[in-house]
């Protein structure tokens, strides 16, 4: 078995759903009663795609009324254990945990 289709698995467990197979989720790798995953197992990823994949994952979820992330784990080589990253946008968040403070547009903007 792959190593990337290895993962989704995992990562369908994780998140308590199911893997779909590669021609039937479109943009959705793993999905759960609660959660649309995009799922990157990768020796390299950059912030740019982590960003537009985030934002993608949340359009997903938005109109499947479901949180949407990506689970990132790197390729490190054999033997070599990596965490998996859950990545998210700040506006998933804030639905997942409404209570959290709310930051002026501007320090939001200067965190990014």
């Amino acid at each position: 078995m792959k190593a990337w289709k290895a993962e989704e698995r995992n990562v369908g467990r994780m998140l308590g759903g199911a893997r779909y197979p590669a021609n039937q989720g479109g943009l959705v790798d793993v999905e759960s009663p609660t959660i649309v995953a995009q799922v990157k197992h990768r020796k390299v990823a950059s912030l740019a795609e982590l960003e537009r994949l985030a934002l993608e994952m949340e359009a997903v979820g938005d109109a499947r009324q479901k949180a949407g992330v990506v689970v990132v784990k790197r390729r490190a080589g054999k033997g070599t254990p990596t965490p998996r990253l859950v990545v998210l946008t700040e506006r998933v968040w804030r639905r997942l945990h409404p209570t959290s403070p709310a930051m002026p547009d501007e320090a939001v903007e200067a965190v990014a």
